[in-house]
């Protein structure tokens, strides 16, 4: 079906008269009658009804001018919508994310996305630990992903945003509890709810560098699956956890949450394929300098 047959329907089902569609379509009335008997075999019933005195939309012409006008529209907004696309300020991105203690960089990051390119989707999934984030990469099921430093795999390109300290989850009855800071030193025999060991989060690898670095391994009672469980399995006695400061909007009775002064603080980065030239992706590249700038203390 060729859009000049649709147009040229149009034309006539506006005009009702094949002679004034003629004009108006700057073409001879004869080639125009032969365009709507074709157009109607490939619609596959009668459009309009034609006497030598008139012309009428029969109901199947009144339905097919109805699509043919959306039709006709559709066609003259693929350019522009094309090249919105092309420059990134249509489309979709999808967004992985690892958990809560990532939501005050998302909620900046992704704010500031919206406000820019309100017509762009933005999905995020999750959560995720930032070697699962890294496998969804490479299999192309998302664009970018917030993930904790260092992350494994190779094309992976990363920016560093903000970097978030550490702290000690403890009872409120255990014997730190109260102080203002702690070190690795006091930490050493203490009973440890650790992140899982074998879902490539960057945290884990972090938490055992600084203990190696005191000559000890952290002593890892049980594993939780997210920052928010540890809490909730330090609330109940199992042991304390070593979680990001940005893990205190968590907030669990029974538990405080107290700075670990000598443990190297965890970068936080957008990370996406090196090969990508999503335009939508490029776009959110292009502003990470002012994310970045958001959260320069």
């Amino acid at each position: 079906m060729e859009l000049r047959h649709i147009q040229a329907f149009i034309a006539v089902a506006e005009e009702l008269s094949f002679r004034r569609a003629a004009e108006r379509l700057k073409m001879a009335q004869a080639p125009l009658s032969q365009q709507i008997k074709r157009l109607e075999r490939e619609v596959g019933t009668q459009l309009l009804h034609r006497t030598t005195r008139q012309v009428n939309l029969t109901a199947a012409g009144s339905a097919f001018l109805h699509e043919a006008r959306r039709a006709v529209d559709a066609v003259k907004e693929a350019p522009h919508a094309a090249r919105l696309a092309a420059a990134g300020e249509t489309g979709v991105l999808r967004l992985g994310v690892s958990g809560p203690t990532f939501y005050e960089v998302l909620v900046l990051m992704a704010s500031r996305f919206r406000a820019q390119c309100p017509h762009i989707r933005l999905e995020i999934s999750g959560p995720a630990f930032g070697g699962e984030l890294i496998g969804q990469l490479d299999r192309d099921e998302i664009d970018a992903c917030l993930v904790r430093l260092p992350v494994p795999g190779t094309g992976i390109v990363v920016r560093k945003i903000t970097e978030h300290g550490m702290a000690a989850a403890l009872p409120e009855d255990h014997r730190l509890a109260r102080r203002r800071q702690v070190r690795i030193r006091d930490l050493l025999a203490e009973p440890i709810v650790g992140y899982p060991s074998n879902r490539g989060a960057g945290t884990v690898t972090r938490i055992h560098s600084a203990f190696l670095e005191h000559g000890s391994s952290p002593n890892i009672v049980q594993e939780a699956p997210d920052t928010h469980t540890i809490i909730l399995m330090v609330a109940i006695g199992t042991g304390i956890g070593l979680v990001p400061v940005s893990a205190s909007h968590l907030k669990v009775p029974g538990v405080v949450l107290v700075p670990i002064v000598d443990m190297p603080p965890l970068p936080l980065a957008l990370a996406w394929r090196g090969d990508d030239r999503n335009p939508v992706l490029l776009t959110l590249i292009g502003m990470l300098d002012e994310v970045c700038a958001d959260f320069v203390t």
